[in-house]
């Protein structure tokens, strides 16, 4: 067999490999993270905030991030590139976990539940969490600077990409799974 069959072969077989096996199991009916419709954006009216160095980044693994939103499930029963499968990633990350957390309007009271602390006060490194819209949203907070948070997340703008950006601190409560 030529290298390029061979190349073929093992691309073809991997690309079998991939669609025949599931990547994940499918998320627990109770647990169904969805995507908005609307995005929080366009209900918040917030812009993306100015070029400066991130605390997180995208550091979303590339096997979630490099395949088509909603397409798989990841390690913490989400649907991949959506807020909350973002944010479970990097509370994972720290030793914490929200694993089976659901939407993101669902995460104050479970993160609560599950003994975090909730409050109306931002912290860098907090989980920012609203019930606004039809699933809520989650981001992680980068900074505090008055009334304004800067924070990081994915699908923010509906896209399922990573974005970071300026919001009013009173819009969100904050969830404190480390620090």
């Amino acid at each position: 067999m030529s290298v390029k069959h061979t190349l073929f072969a093992v691309a073809a077989a991997a690309s079998v490999a991939l669609a025949g096996a599931p990547a994940a199991v499918a998320a627990p009916a109770t647990t169904t993270v969805h995507h908005t419709t609307q995005s929080m954006a366009s209900l918040f009216g917030t812009t993306a905030a100015p070029a400066a160095p991130a605390t997180i980044g995208d550091t979303y693994p590339a096997k979630w991030r490099n395949i088509p939103q909603d397409s798989v499930v990841d390690d913490w029963n989400m649907y991949n590139r959506e807020c909350v499968s973002w944010n479970a990633y990097n509370i994972a990350r720290h030793g914490k976990s929200a694993n089976n957390y659901g939407d993101a309007k669902y995460w104050d009271d479970n993160a609560r539940n599950h003994g975090f602390r909730v409050d109306n006060t931002p912290t860098t490194g907090a989980t920012a969490q609203t019930d606004a819209g039809q699933y809520g949203h989650v981001a992680i907070v980068d900074s505090v600077n008055g009334n304004q948070v800067t924070v990081e997340d994915y699908n923010w703008d509906g896209t399922g990409h990573y974005l970071r950006h300026t919001v009013n601190k009173n819009d969100f409560r904050y969830i404190h799974f480390y620090g």
